[in-house]
């Protein structure tokens, strides 16, 4: 009877420090903030100390008012394709993208994997952008 305490006792306790444990959210954007991109058409690094959980991401912001725009429209202020480099997902792919190299354009904020593909990018915008929406629905939708 002692032992089936016990182990009683030890599984309670592990299920009680399991529950306690916060489950740490994947900082996206490597903690930059995804206001300033529209609000000042800069990259900007957030502060951990301005940060809200979205989708099962943590995002920071420069300030209390960026996070709050942040939490009344998130859709807004996200990068397009998750985040992904956007040339990468004209052709299908997802390639990991710098938060620094962006285009705006009208209202939605697209990333690219470095300047040069950033350049490429901006050359064809419209063609680059119609390829990639058509790319990321097949990958959303499968």
């Amino acid at each position: 009877m002692k032992m089936i305490q016990s182990v009683s006792a030890v599984f309670a306790f592990l299920l009680v420090s399991l529950m306690a444990t916060e489950v740490k959210a994947e900082v996206a954007l490597d903690g930059y903030c995804p206001v300033c991109y529209l609000a000042a058409n800069k990259a900007v690094e957030g502060s951990s100390k301005f940060s809200a959980a979205y989708q099962g991401k943590t995002y920071h912001f420069v300030s209390t008012e960026t996070r709050d725009l942040f939490r009344s429209e998130p859709d807004k202020y996200l990068p397009q394709y998750d985040g992904y480099c956007a040339f990468g997902m004209a052709y299908g792919k997802k390639i990991q993208s710098d938060p620094t190299v962006f285009t705006v354009r009208g209202g939605k904020v697209y990333l690219n994997k470095d300047k040069a593909t950033g350049k490429k990018f901006e050359k064809d915008l419209q063609g680059l952008i119609k390829k990639a929406d058509v790319q990321w629905m097949g990958l959303t939708h499968k």
